[in-house]
């Protein structure tokens, strides 16, 4: 999903864009694309970034990992480093679904005047007139946000269900870069 959110702001006419991973592959392919990798167990990534930006920070930062966190605004928690990457003013994307409640310190997100959007919560169109869904599959459909390189399971029917899931849950184990794809015929 950060791909896709990296190729995303790059297609509308992001500068530079980060993107963080602590996947080697991902990174590969992040590259060829243009995009400046990060590898997340080597690097800090928002010392990177930081330097990168001469302490300013990004204008806009997805958190896309999602999962367990603990808290948005202290610690090494993937929002909280989204807390610590952007720039005063700037605007973090909470694409990744965060499993549980998280603590938040209010001084911090206000001192840097965070605008803080979760597009499953309430922003579902980013134009008049149009779908986040919508606009996404126009992205993938007109080539500007590629999809192939992350699809490495392709299961056939419903009774795949289980090991999509398996599959989905256990990346690693799997050698798969993204959820499984399940087609219906």
């Amino acid at each position: 999903m950060g791909f896709q959110c990296a190729m995303s702001a790059k297609r509308f006419g992001a500068g530079t864009v980060f993107v963080a991973d602590v996947r080697t592959q991902p990174l590969e392919i992040a590259a060829d694309y243009g995009l400046n990798p990060i590898d997340a167990t080597k690097e800090n990534p928002v010392e990177v970034i930081l330097e990168m930006t001469d302490n300013l920070g990004a204008d806009v930062v997805f958190e896309a990992v999602g999962g367990e966190q603990n808290h948005a605004t202290k610690g090494d928690d993937p929002l909280s480093q989204a807390f610590e990457a952007v720039r005063r003013g700037g605007t973090i994307l909470q694409v990744g679904h965060i499993v549980d409640e998280i603590e938040l310190t209010p001084s911090v997100a206000r001192s840097k005047a965070v605008r803080w959007v979760n597009p499953q919560k309430g922003y579902t169109s980013v134009a008049p007139g149009t779908d986040t869904g919508e606009l996404a599959a126009e992205l993938v459909a007109d080539g500007d946000v590629p999809i192939a390189e992350f699809v490495t399971h392709e299961l056939s029917g419903l009774e795949s269900f289980e090991a999509a899931v398996d599959i989905t849950l256990n990346k690693e184990t799997h050698g798969a870069l993204g959820p499984a794809q399940i087609v219906l015929n």
